[in-house]
């Protein structure tokens, strides 16, 4: 079964007071660390593969360089449902299952271990949809079934696909992980913590 792998990359960053995904850490972009990750992972997989969706032509031309699908979202301001949408509508193949994982640009310390982990644990439960999460609160990455296309695909506004998760809590796989790998880099004090 495919699982596309998507990072939303078109935020404004408005908190932060520049394009934060573009903000060097570590020698590299924020975004382009999650980006390695998910990279990283399609590689190892069989059949899975990474999409990229952004607003920024410096994000599209480098991930572009790296084989990812990269897709311009030149409708940003109406949210992140709108990236989620040019993601999901990319890699739609009706009337056969996949997965789609998705991932924010903002969490530079996701580790690879924990995604591949919380991958794999989801997978055994059989549920359609599963988050990494923090004392029992749903985090991304979120990954959904197929079978939430649908629901997905009606998200309206800068709401992503938390209201599917909340819509549907039988149905639902938490894995914890670490507050450091789960938290967004919203403002630069953030990074001096």
């Amino acid at each position: 079964m495919k699982i596309h792998m998507i990072l939303l990359a078109a935020g404004f960053g408005s908190r932060f007071g520049s394009n934060k995904l573009l903000y060097e850490m570590g020698g590299k972009p924020m975004y382009r660390h999650t980006l390695d990750v998910m990279l990283s992972l399609a590689r190892e997989m069989k059949d899975a593969d990474v999409t990229v969706v952004t607003r920024y032509e410096e994000i599209y031309r480098d991930a572009k360089e790296t084989g990812a699908l990269c897709l311009m979202n030149r409708h940003s301001e109406q949210g992140i449902s709108s990236s989620v949408q040019i993601g999901l509508e990319a890699n739609l193949h009706p009337g056969k299952d996949a997965y789609y994982l998705f991932f924010t640009a903002d969490q530079p310390e996701l580790k690879k271990e924990t995604v591949r982990r919380f991958l794999s644990a989801f997978l055994r439960t059989g549920k359609g949809i599963g988050c990494l999460s923090k004392n029992g609160v749903p985090k991304n990455p979120c990954v959904f079934h197929s079978c939430y296309t649908k629901e997905l695909l009606s998200i309206q506004g800068d709401r992503g696909g938390k209201q599917v998760v909340k819509s549907h809590p039988e149905d639902v796989f938490l894995f914890e992980a670490g507050w450091q790998e789960l938290r967004d880099i919203d403002t630069l004090d953030q990074l001096k913590n």
